[in-house]
Order: structure tokens, then C-alpha cells, then sequence
């Protein structure tokens, strides 16, 4: 693929990564009115648009966590769409206050888990992986992602009690980590060579934590929300 055609896609992934975000920040803003406004309808209707704003992110990856993403988001919007107006097209779907309850209970604890899980995930791994080996960077693995870039992932070697192990970090990114021939130190677990603790980027962890609030804040709000409503 040529420089112009990879800069096209790039111009366009950049668009439409504006586009999500810009989107993003505007239904949370919309969800903290209208739940203000004890309208619950309008707030889980908006919360479904961040779901699908996650849905559309992720199979733009290629992620099939996606697809969850974006039936979960469209049902948000649908459910109470025609719980609230269907009666008016002569769609009688009538919901007990159930769902109402459950959904923003699950988003709560949704977020709770985002914001707590990846710290713990991370210590388990680094308390599993203590033994410390010198691996070489021999190689690495590169994957065309849907805007026409590349991404790369490193694959590394490393000796263990005189038996050799070949381990790929199986995290691709648009730049090329390290050159081969470079020598890292890497955390393996003793009892499975293989298992390998990678610490995961800042980067990550900190979008993982901010989506983890945005969806601990927005459930609490919609729970108390539903609950005022229901007195």
C-alpha cells in the first residue's frame, strides 16, 4: 500500500476517532441532565449510545467484544424507546420496573469491576511471574489493521533451567518495539515458563479507569434516579 493511500486511511481513522470521542463526551454530558431531570428514559437511552460508541471502537479493531458492545448499547436504546412510545404506534410492550432497576445496577457494577479489576488482574500476574531471564527480541509478528497500518507485536527468546522458550507478547502496536537483537529482562512464572508478566501501558489502564468512573457515576445517577421515580 502506498504512503498516499495509508495517509487516506489514517486521515479517516483520525476522523472517525474524533467523531467517537466527541460523541462520547456529549452523551455523558447528556446523561448527567437528563438525570437530573428524573428522566430515565432519555438517560438509559443515552447511556445505550456509549455502549455502542465502545461497540463501533472495538470492531473497528477487529475486537469481537464488539458485537456485545453494540447489541448491549442498541437495546439500551430500543427497550425503553418502545416501553415509553410504542403505545403511541399501537406497540404494546409493557416492561415491569425490573429492567429499569437491573440495568443501571449492572452498569454500576460494570464499572466498579473496570476500575478495580485491571490493578488486581496486573498484581496476580506480577505475584505469579517473579523469576527474572535474560530474553532477546529474535523477531516480531505484524498484522494490517483496518485503516491500511501495520501493527507489530515483539516475539522474544529466553533460556529456563537449560530448555529454551520462544514467547510472543501478543500486543500489537503501530510502532516497532525495541530492535531485534536487544536484550530485555522479562518476569516469567517458574511452574509455567511461558506465562510471562507484561506490564500493561498507562495509557491503557488510565482509558480502562476513566470508562470504568464514566460507567460507576452514570449507574449510581441512573439508579437513584430510578428510584426517586418509582416513589
Amino acid at each position: 500500500m502506498n504512503e498516499e493511500t495509508k495517509g487516506k486511511f489514517l486521515l479517516h481513522d483520525t476522523i472517525i476517532s474524533c467523531a467517537c470521542i466527541i460523541w462520547a463526551i456529549a452523551s455523558f454530558c447528556l446523561i448527567i441532565y437528563f438525570t437530573g431531570l428524573n428522566q430515565v428514559t432519555f438517560t438509559i437511552m443515552t447511556f445505550g449510545q456509549l455502549f455502542l460508541i465502545m461497540g463501533i471502537i472495538c470492531l473497528r479493531k477487529g475486537n469481537v467484544s464488539g458485537i456485545l458492545f453494540s447489541i448491549t448499547g442498541l437495546g439500551c436504546i430500543i427497550v425503553p424507546a418502545l416501553n415509553e412510545w410504542g403505545p403511541l404506534f399501537n406497540i404494546n410492550i409493557q416492561t415491569s420496573y425490573l429492567f429499569p432497576i437491573f440495568l443501571p445496577v449492572a452498569i454500576t457494577l460494570i464499572g466498579l469491576a473496570m476500575m478495580i479489576g485491571p490493578g488486581l488482574l496486573e498484581n496476580m500476574a506480577e505475584r505469579r511471574c517473579k523469576v527474572i531471564v535474560k530474553a532477546e527480541y529474535v523477531d516480531f509478528k505484524s498484522v494490517e489493521l483496518n485503516d491500511g497500518t501495520t501493527a507489530y507485536s515483539p516475539v522474544y527468546a529466553y533460556t529456563y533451567k537449560d530448555k529454551q522458550y520462544v514467547k510472543e507478547r501478543n500486543k500489537y502496536s503501530r510502532r516497532k518495539i525495541g530492535e531485534i537483537g536487544e536484550v530485555v529482562e522479562l518476569k516469567i512464572n517458574e511452574k509455567n515458563p511461558l506465562d510471562v508478566y507484561f506490564q500493561a501501558s498507562k495509557a491503557s489502564k488510565m482509558l480502562i479507569y476513566i470508562f470504568g468512573m464514566c460507567f460507576f457515576v452514570s449507574g449510581v445517577g441512573m439508579l437513584l434516579t430510578v428510584l426517586s421515580h418509582l416513589r
